[in-house]
């Protein structure tokens, strides 16, 4: 006969984006639980051969009232494909809607580690970073489109047969400029999820005088690699290809293991690039592992034609989006640099930015990086963790800054028309 009165808390990850390995769960007299956890690698076609970094889980049948402790380990987290876990709170919800930081969260010996104490609910998930699952993008998908203001038009399939979505906005006046915004290409930094609901928002929102809506063609793709995210993969598709590795088809070059054969994910997203005659302005949207502040990789300032033009108009769309928006390469004690710039000539033309800003020298190609970390420059409340509100609240300010440098892009159709697949 089944008993209902002591259960095991139990784990399970087999769900959207879900990823976990449970190894054990020990209960003792004195109430308290602990649940030793590891990191579900996924395969990765470059030499690493793995990745591991991502999680995602339900806990149930957690012991609840007080005096009660439910103790959580991922013990080989000092193993992950990015170790430095210092500062960082894992996420939590009761209810899968609203998130908040485990400050227990703690990074020891290897182990990272926290506990739930005096529960009134015996069941919570835990993740790397809030959530996005494909049932929500595609519910938001159908909400932009009965705004009737954009139009949708799949740009291929993914390697597991998903669509490839993306979202247009065709000028209402004379074409002159293409802006490209896409999100997900590594699929667990899913910051780029919610920051493309600020984006779309922004945009939707937006007056019939905009010049955004008036003078340029917008394509907004949500999410590159949803077999990843499907998955709960952190950076690669479902045949283990890193999709930010895999641009060097647009230079006829090859990565072992990336571009060979190559990845249909980026084979869609440069397809329509090329159809386009290459975007003037494009955003590629990241989230890195270990930096506690929003940046903007340097990496496309390494390419072969960067002019001097060119960096003053990305140092001048970094002054306009740091004067938006408080989380943008926030001043204070950490500098929020980045990455170290490449030497000239030397950027990785396998990675997007820079594959895009080479072969359409002129093109104001970015990748932006926000934090799973918090902005630790905002103060204490902020350095908890980068939240839903701040991601959404970015991508808004982010139009708005793309809006303001329009008059400074070099790249200009002057209204010619080309043929278009979409």
């Amino acid at each position: 006969m089944a008993s209902f009165s002591s259960a095991v808390p139990s784990i399970y990850s087999h769900m959207d984006s879900g990823a976990i390995i449970h190894i054990s769960t020990r209960q003792s007299l004195a109430g308290s639980t602990v649940v030793k956890l590891k990191l579900k690698p996924e395969k990765c076609l470059e030499a690493a051969g793995s990745f591991k970094q991502w999680f995602h889980f339900d806990a149930h049948s957690l012991p609840t009232g007080s005096d009660t402790n439910t103790f959580f380990e991922i013990v080989d987290a000092g193993e992950s494909t990015f170790p430095d876990w210092s500062g960082y709170k894992v996420c939590m919800t009761s209810d899968r809607k609203t998130w908040d930081r485990v400050d227990s969260t703690k990074f020891e010996d290897g182990v990272l580690s926290w506990v739930v104490s005096n529960l009134d609910t015996s069941s919570l998930t835990f993740a790397y970073f809030p959530t996005y699952s494909l049932e929500r993008q595609e519910t938001k998908l159908r909400e932009w489109l009965a705004t009737e203001k954009c139009t949708h038009s799949i740009l291929g399939h993914s390697v597991q047969g998903r669509p490839l979505h993306s979202l247009v906005f065709t000028p209402t006046s004379t074409l002159r400029n293409v802006i490209w915004i896409q999100h997900r290409q590594h699929p667990g930094e899913v910051s780029a999820s919610w920051f493309c609901e600020g984006v779309m928002s922004k945009l939707l929102s937006l007056p019939p005088s905009s010049p955004l809506l008036q003078t340029c063609k917008i394509i907004v793709v949500p999410n590159v690699c949803p077999d990843g995210g499907h998955l709960g993969h952190l950076r690669t598709n479902a045949s283990g290809a890193n999709l930010n590795r895999c641009w060097g088809i647009l230079h006829n070059t090859t990565a072992p293991g990336q571009t060979t054969p190559p990845a249909p994910e980026v084979v869609a997203m440069t397809s329509a690039m090329i159809s386009l005659d290459g975007p003037d302005l494009m955003l590629d949207i990241h989230q890195d592992e270990e930096k506690p502040y929003v940046f903007i990789s340097k990496t496309p300032l390494g390419v072969p034609s960067c002019t001097p033009p060119l960096r003053l108009l990305r140092s001048k769309f970094h002054s306009i989006l740091r004067s938006k928006s408080v989380d943008f390469e926030t001043p204070g004690p950490i500098d929020p640099v980045g990455y170290p710039e490449p030497s000239p000539g030397t950027a990785n033309l396998n990675i997007c930015s820079a594959a895009v800003a080479e072969r359409w020298p002129g093109c104001l190609s970015l990748t932006m990086e926000h934090p799973y970390k918090g902005n630790d420059n905002r103060g204490k409340e902020y350095s908890r963790g980068f939240t839903v509100e701040q991601c959404r609240e970015l991508g808004e300010k982010t139009v708005e800054a793309v809006e303001e440098i329009l008059p400074d892009l070099i790249r200009k159709r002057g209204g010619k028309k080309r043929k278009e697949t979409f």
